[in-house]
């Protein structure tokens, strides 16, 4: 019976030490469970980074393309459009020379009307002097010239002679009168062209002033293709660089995950990943919100980029609260974003702070919701000061509105 005892007494201790035992390891791998959920965690995150800055770095990229094909029409139409000036200063030239030899030739018109219009005046009063002196000193001579012929043959024939000594100079004022006439409808026909010409040359000055206007119209969108493209082109550098500082990010978690396996195995495991709902986080800054999620229209080149969050405007240097409950797994600066802070809240869901002027927490640590994390800033090139703010599951952007 007292050996029973014993063999009991021992097997309850051998019992209680393997419980022990059990214990210990069951708190081993919990941890370990708890180290390796983190940083798969973080892994995935920055992967899910990776893969949409990779695919913001695939949009600009195409922006680019976009708009050089944009920039190689404009430049065409602005060669199209400086030939039409071309031709327009040729029509000009033309035009301009027509009309300095039709005002030429009216000059000429002009003298030669002034001209015979003098040699009308001076002839009209000869041959007034000459009737006066006819009809008062010599009316008889010519009668008794034509009332002495010898015969009615002799008579008509000395009619003839009085008559054409009359009709001399009558007729040289008829000739110079008929010369005015044509000289006057020459010159009006000169000026009638003139005015024709004149209103031509107005109309290519207005053609001319036109597709003057058509061209630096285009320069004027080539030169904002131009800056755009220079916009896109930063754009896409800082991108590539965020890139690389995501996948050194990638690369660090890896070799801390690699030291921690060393010392307690990891496991695998699923984790419940929360839904949208209102009314979970908290808007980080009272603001305007300028920039809404999702794909937006810039109007001027007719192109679209992505937001993956929201942009709320705010004074520089304003406070920044944090949406939600959580612990900071980032805080730092990424090229494109400034200054950010990605706080993870559970559940595969994380919100993005960026273009911070200041980060006020560190690294690693818990934070309540409201709590004070930052300041607005405009680091990360943007034109003026405000919060970009994003929301992610499993390191995918969503709407922050759907959570707010």
């Amino acid at each position: 019976m007292f050996k029973k005892r014993l063999v009991l007494e021992r097997n309850k201790k051998i019992f209680s030490t393997w419980i022990l035992i059990l214990i210990f390891i069951l708190f081993a791998v919990l941890f370990g469970y708890g180290e390796s959920e983190s940083y798969n965690q973080k892994i995935i995150e920055e992967n899910e980074r990776l893969k949409k800055i990779d695919q913001q770095i695939k949009t600009v990229k195409n922006e680019i393309n976009n708009l050089q094909k944009k920039e190689s029409g404009y430049l065409e139409a602005l060669h199209k459009i400086e030939k039409l000036l071309q031709d327009a200063e040729k029509e000009m030239q033309t035009t301009e020379k027509d009309l300095k030899l039709a005002q030429k030739e009216i000059k000429i018109a002009e003298d030669e009307f002034a001209l015979e219009k003098d040699k009308l005046k001076k002839n009209t009063k000869v041959l007034e002097n000459i009737l006066r002196e006819i009809y008062k000193y010599h009316r008889v001579d010519f009668l008794v010239i034509l009332f002495t012929s010898q015969s009615f043959s002799d008579f008509i024939t000395r009619y003839r002679y009085v008559k054409k000594i009359l009709s001399f100079d009558v007729q040289i004022i008829n000739d110079i009168r008929q010369q005015i006439k044509k000289t006057n409808d020459k010159k009006m026909s000169l000026e009638n062209r003139e005015e024709i010409l004149s209103l031509l040359k107005k109309e290519v000055e207005k053609e001319r002033e036109n597709i003057q206007f058509s061209i630096e119209s285009k320069k004027s969108i080539i030169h904002k293709i131009d800056s755009q493209k220079e916009a896109y082109l930063k754009s896409l550098k800082e991108l590539e660089q965020s890139s690389l500082d995501i996948k050194n990010i990638i690369e660090r978690v890896y070799k801390e995950q690699k030291e921690a396996s060393q010392k307690t195995p990891l496991k695998e495991s699923l984790v419940i990943t929360l839904k949208p709902k209102k009314g979970i986080l908290s808007l980080p800054i009272q603001g305007e919100i300028i920039s809404q999620y999702g794909r937006q229209k810039n109007t001027d080149f007719n192109t679209y980029t992505f937001n993956s969050g929201i942009d709320i405007s705010a004074p520089l240097g304003e406070v920044v609260h944090a949406s939600g409950s959580g612990e900071v797994i980032y805080a730092g600066s990424i090229k494109g974003y400034g200054q950010i802070i990605i706080i993870d809240h559970g559940g595969r869901v994380t919100t993005l702070y960026a273009h911070l002027s200041k980060i006020l927490i560190a690294l690693g640590s818990k934070v309540k919701k409201d709590q004070i994390i930052g300041n607005v800033g405009d680091s990360g090139g943007v034109p003026s000061p405000r919060l970009h703010f994003e929301v992610r599951v499993e390191g995918k952007p969503t709407d922050p509105m759907d959570w707010l």
